[in-house]
């Protein structure tokens, strides 16, 4: 970057400077991470500004892309792929930004500047009797923004961001800010859907400023049922059964033995779930539906409080999480798989197998998170020595395992540095198509450049 533009940036924007940019040098991504606690300097990025208007953004890029000084936006930070890693440019800290604009209950939407995080609003609705439906793991770091850039799921079924998305607004390296939407109409076919070019883009496209998102009231039914089964590969069947026969809203969770031993210290493979409903007559007739499936797959009945303890364990937050797996010497990352119900077994019996085998793997977790019609997420958590080499086999081996299977290495993670690699691999002729809108819309390559693309 050069000195020009650092004394620009002090001239025009000196309220917006971050000083004390020590914690902006990395996001959560597991390698990197490790790399800085096995002693690697990761750098940090040249200059770090943080709007609290909109209109301060779109002269910070305008500026930005007249001296060709390349953006990060930068959310929560709670990307584990390093999305929002620095790579020795400008961060612009888009949590300032953090308005809600408009609410409207008839409607259910509500409109948000992109900064905002997902916990803020979420307990803002809950407050007034809705909900977002959307719970990841990193609820209380991520912002709304970063979720939709890198195309997030919450935690449970079918909570995927894109499904609540119904207009945004983004800001190109030109300093124009394009509507991406269609007013009050509830569907078009007027165009193509614009808006998904730029769910999961990574900010490599735009920067998403403003969204509106659906929401929903607050179920006020729920019942919580548990069943262990003697192997996973059976629990997977009961899943696709549930997946066709249930309908949404649920929260279900499927566990390996080895996930169940280690998160709930019991040694089944263990299928938890909360059915939710807007009449109680219909939750209970939900949960007789799913009490005949299990007993198709010779299941047993397990206390259901286990669903609350395992919403319990699933809270803790990253930090904590972190903290005591390094002062025990181990490392760890998360494999966000997913694949159609046909391959789905394959790849985690060929996964388990394989990632056991590598030296320094100590443990594979895998659980079931999402459900879909014709297919779910398979999610691992593979717990390992602390060895970058150790780590990148782990994702090598996973790569080829699972695009060989016709499944996707990224679920909900994104792409950012980690997978880049393998894009070629799962989009082919795509990834060409991708790069020529890259080129349309930000052609001198300053938006989050070296991810995705």
């Amino acid at each position: 970057m050069s000195e020009k533009f650092l004394t620009l940036i002090e001239k025009n924007f000196p309220h917006l400077i971050v000083r004390e940019s020590e914690r902006y040098k990395r996001d959560w991504t597991p390698l990197l991470v490790l790399r800085e606690i096995l002693g690697e300097d990761l750098g940090k990025p040249v200059a770090v500004l943080s709007p609290s208007k909109i209109e301060e953004l779109v002269e910070i890029v305008k500026l930005a892309n007249e001296n060709n000084v390349c953006i990060v936006p930068y959310g929560g930070g709670s990307s584990v792929v390093g999305g929002s890693y620095h790579n020795g440019c400008l961060i612009i800290d888009m949590s300032k930004l953090n308005r809600i604009i408009e609410f409207n209950d008839t409607d259910l939407t509500v409109t948000v500047e992109a900064g905002i995080k997902i916990s803020d609003l979420e307990h803002w609705l809950n407050n007034r009797g809705y909900t977002l439906d959307y719970h990841p793991q990193s609820f209380y770091l991520a912002t709304i923004g970063g979720a939709i850039a890198h195309k997030g799921s919450g935690s449970h079924s079918q909570s995927n961001i894109e499904n609540l998305v119904l207009w945004m607004e983004v800001l190109f390296p030109s300093g124009d800010l394009i509507y991406l939407g269609f007013g009050k109409a509830i569907r078009t076919s007027m165009i193509p859907d614009l808006i998904r070019l730029f769910i999961g883009s990574e900010g490599t496209l735009g920067i998403i400023t403003k969204v509106k998102l659906r929401v929903f009231p607050l179920a006020p039914f729920h019942t919580d049922l548990a069943f262990a089964f003697d192997n996973f590969n059976k629990s997977i069947k009961f899943a696709r059964d549930f997946a066709i026969r249930l309908p949404p809203p649920h929260r279900i969770v499927i566990h390996d033995k080895d996930s169940s031993m280690f998160m709930l210290n019991l040694p089944y493979n263990i299928a938890l779930i909360r059915i939710r409903g807007y009449d109680e007559e219909l939750v209970n007739a939900q949960e007789r539906v799913t009490r005949k499936i299990a007993q198709n797959y010779n299941s047993k009945e397990i206390e259901r409080d286990l669903v609350k303890v395992w919403r319990d364990v699933f809270a803790r937050k990253y930090e904590e999480q972190l903290t005591k797996l390094i002062s025990s010497g181990l490392w760890n990352d998360t494999l966000d798989l997913a694949g159609s119900w046909s391959v789905l077994s394959e790849i985690y019996d060929k996964l388990k197998s394989e990632l056991l085998s590598i030296e320094g793997v100590n443990n594979v977790l895998s659980r079931i998170t999402h459900l879909y019609t014709n297919g779910a997420s398979l999610y691992n958590v593979v717990i390992m020595k602390q060895d970058i080499r150790v780590l990148e086999k782990v994702w090598e081996t996973t790569a080829k395992i699972v695009i060989n299977s016709g499944g996707t290495i990224s679920h909900h993670h994104g792409v950012g540095l980690l997978k880049r690699k393998w894009v070629k691999d799962e989009a082919t002729k795509q990834l060409e198509l991708l790069k020529n809108f890259k080129k349309l819309l930000d052609g001198k390559n300053l938006l989050n450049p070296g991810k995705l693309i």
